[in-house]
């Protein structure tokens, strides 16, 4: 179970989900299922089942190894990885789109939006009533569930336990009616309130005490940055209003609240003014109030009025007129009173137990099933426009048309053989020597995808040059002459394209924007290689292979190695918002104009998702590693090479230097990690492994490698592998390469994000350079806890080779492919 908080705590402020948690897991319980609950950590702790991001629930989740997954609140969805095997249910029981319709209706659209992305991840939705149910119908059908087959929606009605009769006689104490809960915008009370008050007016009836019970929500303090102290009971500080017939009071602890009910209260109150959101909705105070014996006057048109009207378990009104004619008729009939009470402890038993309630959810947990999904359809056509458009615009499309059939009349694949099975990847040309993440996965997965009988093709902004991978061996291909003279001289292009409003560290990723000779390359190679799949690695790639697409008769991949406006965001000082702006909708563009888009993690699909890209067009597929390299001996003259100590402790750390994250890390550990260390008995060197060392020595105890053909024997040479990331996007090809080696790893979460190890048992994981500095120690003098941590590591990475990795690119492939025209 994956809730906003923790358990229910009886002496704590309780909030509506807490309790329903409480009784969804007790009746789970109670029916022989076993559970676990891990919740959001909201403020600053190390609970073992607190989770703070997407990382850490995957952890728990593999932790735990449930059967099915039991979502309590729809936001946490962002936490949930995608495509897990385990069914999602998603606890759903309010109508969360009409309530942002009364607080910010502005954002009403893209609350729908983020919902519909969201749903995608679940399998089966509960509801608190029938009307909750109809009203998601088309929402799931948004969201790609295939209704024809099964039904996804089940009702839970919010259940409650009996707690027992009213203690007190309204004879003898005189009539308390209560009320209350958290102030939202929707529920507009004042006038039953104003209603009731008065009622003191009438000189010839008794007037009943109204006791409200009320305040923010119990998390709104803290996530305003506050202390979490609410009003105690009875309490009669500012904001709380107290006289004989009126009282208001802070929000109470759960307990004191149902003591409360029990030996003060004799009448609940559900009454607000009529509107959409209500109509859906089902208080948790009407079922406090019920299984409390309290008889329930609520509004006719509440969904558990029906329920209420058919046991008599209370009165329903219309208006703030009804009400004051009503409580007059019940307060001159004690015993009619007395019937309802006993009335709602029936309902409450007979229909809303929890062990009554959860009876759909425990049928359906017999045989738990994945969602039937709809198919996905590619919508890319160019939307008709029948207006006339100016001669100038005329031309341009004639143009463009005439370009197009000339084009696919010369690099159009075979017509009888329809779309290819081969790959044409399109991307940066800094790839060989393959010394740097980019490159490395981008050559790995060629390769990768080769050695599954697929040619593999690659081209950039090269003039000269294409590469061709056949079973796993690449071979250089030189480009024609002709081809060249079909874009601008590539110094102009450079100079034309630095000078775009980029940032100019980053500029080149964003070349095909200038540089033509991406699509004229895309086009000569692809029709070459008859390639079905143009798959553009980094998100820019993928505006040659859309525009080649129909020309081709392929369809595009877009492989994101990062999501690179986040990561320019964090990574680039000099970013301004405009170009922020600019970017990230020039990405998601990109992303929905491509027929899939693989993330190499979950974090940055979710972000994709969130930022507006469609979820049918979302996948997820990791970085793997060549097993080859990590077959070679270890290199076991690092010590002798760099003169160090036979009995010091080898620390490896690799990656590309140049890049601003891992040259940080150098001097985390050169200005932090090192000095640390330096008391102990042990002494401890850092081997940086990597092109674009810095010149000046950090530390006299770091030594820098340099560009190595092999990363594999460097560190397989050394002990452990540190990694005190704390910037970065994507995933960290490098700890699937420490894992391959046989490492023993120990990262920050930042090190290690997007990549679901479960923290101590395939990696040590911390966040502060003082804990970091223990745990290198601890593992630099036991072996036993150095042989687990590679035990449980090298499992982790058995199957994310790149050929099995590259499986899973076959598999989108398979779903995307274009019919033959």
């Amino acid at each position: 179970m994956i809730t906003q908080e923790p358990p229910l705590a009886p002496a704590a402020v309780a909030t509506g989900n807490a309790i329903r948690t409480a009784q969804l897991e007790g009746a789970l319980r109670r029916a022989g299922h076993s559970t676990a609950q891990v919740w959001l950590e909201r403020q600053n702790g190390s609970h073992a089942n607190a989770f703070k991001s997407l990382d850490d629930l995957h952890a728990a989740i593999t932790r735990t190894n449930p059967d099915v997954i039991l979502v309590m609140y729809w936001e946490l969805l962002e936490f949930l990885p995608f495509d897990l095997p385990q069914a999602v249910v998603l606890d759903f029981v309010a109508p969360r789109p009409l309530e942002v319709l009364y607080e910010n209706p502005e954002l009403v659209s893209f609350e729908l939006q983020r919902l519909q992305g969201l749903l995608a991840k679940c399998d089966l939705l509960l509801t608190g009533n029938e009307s909750q149910r109809e009203l998601l119908r088309f929402a799931l059908l948004e969201a790609g569930f295939d209704l024809r087959f099964n039904d996804p929606l089940l009702v839970v009605p919010l259940a409650g336990e009996p707690a027992g009769q009213p203690e007190s006689d309204p004879r003898e104490t005189g009539w308390t009616l209560v009320s209350g809960g958290v102030h939202w915008p929707w529920r507009e009370s004042e006038a039953y309130w104003q209603a009731i008050r008065r009622m003191q007016d009438d000189p010839h009836a008794s007037t009943p005490r109204l006791v409200l019970f009320g305040g923010p929500y119990q998390w709104q303090a803290v996530l305003d940055g506050e202390g979490g102290q609410k009003a105690p009971l009875m309490h009669r500080g500012p904001g709380h209003a107290t006289s004989e017939t009126f009282q208001t009071h802070g929000l109470a602890p759960y307990e004191h609240f149902s003591r409360y009910l029990l030996e003060h209260s004799h009448i609940g109150l559900e009454v607000a003014e009529a509107n959409i959101e209500r109509q859906y909705s089902q208080s948790f105070r009407s079922l406090e109030f019920l299984r409390h014996g309290l008889p329930l006057i609520c509004n006719d048109y509440l969904p558990i009025a029906k329920l209420i009207e058919q046991y008599k378990a209370g009165w329903t009104v219309k208006s703030p007129e009804d009400i004051a004619e009503l409580l007059r008729e019940i307060m001159r009939s004690p015993d009619e009173w007395k019937a309802r009470s006993d009335n709602a402890l029936r309902l409450v038993k007979e229909q809303l137990n929890p062990d009554v309630a959860i009876r759909p959810l425990l049928d359906w947990l017999k045989t738990p099933q994945k969602a039937v999904r709809l198919p996905v359809v590619q919508q890319l056509p160019t939307p008709v426009d029948l207006a006339t458009p100016p001669w100038g615009e005329r031309i341009k499309r004639q143009w463009r048309i005439i370009r197009r059939l000339c084009l696919g009349r010369i690099f159009a694949p075979d017509s009888k053989t329809g779309p290819g099975e081969n790959i044409l990847i399109v991307t940066r040309r800094d790839l060989f020597p393959a010394d740097h993440g980019g490159a490395v996965k981008i050559v790995e997965t060629a390769r990768g995808l080769s050695q599954h009988g697929r040619k593999v093709g690659i081209v950039s902004d090269d003039r000269k040059h294409w590469w061709l991978f056949e079973n796993g061996v690449e071979k250089r291909h030189r480009l024609p002459l002709w081809l060249r003279f079909l874009s601008l001289p590539r110094t102009l292009t450079r100079l034309l394209h630095f000078s775009k409003d980029l940032p100019e560290s980053n500029s080149f990723l964003y070349l095909p924007f200038t540089d033509g000779s991406f699509f004229w390359h895309c086009l000569y190679v692809g029709k070459r290689l008859n390639a079905g799949i143009l798959q553009a690695e980094f998100p820019a790639y993928a505006k040659p292979c859309i525009e080649a697409r129909e020309i081709l008769n392929a369809a595009v991949v877009l492989v994101e190695h990062n999501v690179e406006y986040a990561r320019l965001r964090a990574q680039v000082p000099e970013l301004t918002d405009q170009q922020f702006q600019n970017l990230r909708a020039i990405e998601v563009d990109l992303c929905n104009r491509s027929n899939a888009v693989v993330c190499v993690s979950d974090n940055d699909r979710q972000q994709l998702l969130n930022d507006g890209v469609k979820p049918g067009l979302l996948n997820t597929i990791p970085h793997g590693f060549n097993p080859e390299p990590y077959k070679l001996p270890a290199i076991n003259t690092i010590r002798e090479d760099f003169g160090i100590p036979a009995d010091a402790v080898l620390i490896a750390f690799h990656g590309t230097f140049s890049y601003p994250p891992n040259r940080d890390a150098l001097q985390v550990f050169a200005d932090i990690l090192l000095p640390q260390l330096k008391g102990n008995r042990t002494p401890f060197h850092v081997i940086a492994i990597g092109r674009n060392p810095p010149q000046a020595g950090l530390h006299p105890n770091m030594h820098c490698t340099g560009s190595v053909k092999d990363v594999g024997p460097w560190l397989k040479g050394c002990d452990l592998a540190v990694v005190p990331l704390q910037e970065g996007g994507g995933t960290r090809m490098k700890i699937i390469d420490c894992f391959a080696a046989g490492l023993p790893v120990i990262s920050t979460s930042k090190g290690i994000e997007g990549i679901p190890v479960v923290n101590g048992r395939e990696a040590v994981i911390c966040d502060d350079w003082l804990s970091m500095t223990n745990e290198i120690i601890g593992l630099g003098e036991s072996e036993e806890r150095r042989e687990q941590l590679v035990n449980a590591a090298l499992e982790f990475a058995s199957g994310m080779d790149w050929k099995s990795i590259c499986g899973q690119y076959l598999d989108v492939y398979s779903t995307i492919r274009p019919a033959p025209k």
